[in-house]
C-alpha cells in the first residue's frame, strides 16, 4: 500500500523537528515532497542533507519568498498529481503529528470508500488535557463557523493539518481557488464538501511542546470572518453551478433582496428574508443528512 502514497510536508523554520518528521514519514510513503517556504533558519540545509540517503524518494521544492502554507501545499499537490500515487497525505513539519497514524488514514479511505479524511484531535480525550486553552477556544469557534459555512456538520476539527485525500479530487477542484495562507485547510474542506466528495475523520494523537506557531494570531483572528464570508460565497457558487442546489439558489436570492431592503426598510421584506434564511439552513441540513443516509445505505 506504501506505493500508493505521496506525503507532502510544508516547512517553515522547523530546524528542530524536520529531520525527525521526514525520517518517520518516509517509511509510510513511496514519495515525499517537502516544500521549504523560504525558511530563515537551517531547515532547508537539513532537508537537503537527507536527499543523498533518500534519493529519488525525497522531492525538495523551495519558494523564492515566504508565500504561506496554502501556497506551499498547492505547489506540492501539483507535483504530486504528476506522480503515480493514488493517495496524498498532508502532514505538518512541526512534529505535532505521528507518522504512525498514516496507515489509519489510508485504511479508512479504502475500507469506507472515502475521498477525503481529516484528522481529529478532539476524538482522543488525552489531547484535550494537553491542548492550550487558547487553541481549544479558537478551534471551538472556527469549527462551528466552518460547519455553518460548509454545510458539513460531521467534521469537528477543520483546522487540523493532518489529512489524506485521493488525487482524483483535483479533477474537480480548482487548486487556484484554494487559499494560499493558513486558511488552506478550511478552503479545501469547503470545496470538498461543495463537490459532494465522501468525507470522514479519524482520531489522532497530537503532541504539544514549546514550539511557537508561525500563524500570527491577531491577524488570523481579524481575517477569520471576512475569509469565511468569501468561502460561503465560493461554496454556494460551486453548489449552484454543479449540483443545482436549492439552498444555493435561495442564497443568491437573499442578497439582492437584502440590498433592496436596506433602501426601503420594508417589514414585509424583512419577514421574507428571515424565511429565506431559515429555509437555506433547513435545506442545508437536509442535504447533509440525506447524503449521510445514502452513504450508510451503500455500505
Amino acid at each position: 500500500m506504501v506505493q500508493d502514497i505521496t506525503a507532502i510536508i510544508p516547512c517553515y523554520n522547523e530546524e528542530k523537528k524536520i529531520n525527525d518528521v521526514i525520517s518517520d514519514v518516509v517509511r509510510y510513503c513511496s514519495k515525499l515532497i517537502v516544500i521549504d517556504d523560504c525558511s530563515t533558519d537551517n531547515s532547508l540545509e537539513i532537508i537537503l542533507s537527507l536527499k543523498s540517503d533518500l534519493s529519488e524518494k525525497l522531492i525538495v521544492l523551495k519558494n523564492k519568498k515566504n508565500m504561506g502554507i496554502g501556497y506551499s501545499m498547492k505547489k506540492g499537490i501539483r507535483e504530486a498529481i504528476n506522480l503515480d500515487s493514488k493517495i496524498i497525505i498532508k502532514i505538518d513539519g512541526d512534529g505535532q503529528h505521528l507518522a504512525s497514524d498514516i496507515p489509519k488514514f489510508i485504511s479508512k479511505i479504502y475500507k469506507e470508500d472515502l475521498d477525503f479524511v481529516k484528522g481529529n484531535r478532539f476524538l482522543l480525550k488525552k489531547n484535550l488535557k494537553s491542548m492550550p486553552i487558547s487553541k481549544l477556544l479558537g478551534n471551538l469557534f472556527v469549527t462551528n463557523l466552518q460547519k455553518l459555512i460548509s454545510g458539513n456538520y460531521s467534521i469537528s476539527d477543520p483546522n487540523n493539518g493532518f489529512l489524506a485525500f485521493k488525487k482524483t479530487l483535483f479533477e474537480s477542484i480548482d487548486l487556484n481557488k484554494l487559499n494560499n495562507n493558513y486558511f488552506f485547510e478550511n478552503s479545501l474542506l469547503i470545496n470538498v464538501t461543495a463537490h459532494n466528495f465522501r468525507v470522514g475523520e479519524i482520531g489522532i494523537e497530537t503532541i504539544y511542546s514549546d514550539e511557537k506557531s508561525s500563524i500570527p494570531l491577531i491577524r488570523a483572528s481579524l481575517l477569520t470572518i471576512p475569509t469565511f464570508v468569501k468561502l460561503l460565497f465560493s461554496k454556494n457558487f460551486i453548489t449552484a453551478r454543479f449540483n443545482l442546489s436549492i439552498n444555493s439558489i435561495l442564497f443568491f436570492i437573499f442578497w439582492p433582496l437584502l440590498f433592496i431592503n436596506f433602501l426601503f426598510n420594508s417589514l414585509f421584506l424583512w419577514i421574507g428574508l428571515s424565511i429565506i434564511l431559515v429555509l437555506y439552513l433547513l435545506v442545508d441540513l437536509l442535504n447533509f443528512f440525506s447524503s449521510k443516509k445514502s452513504l450508510k445505505d451503500e455500505k
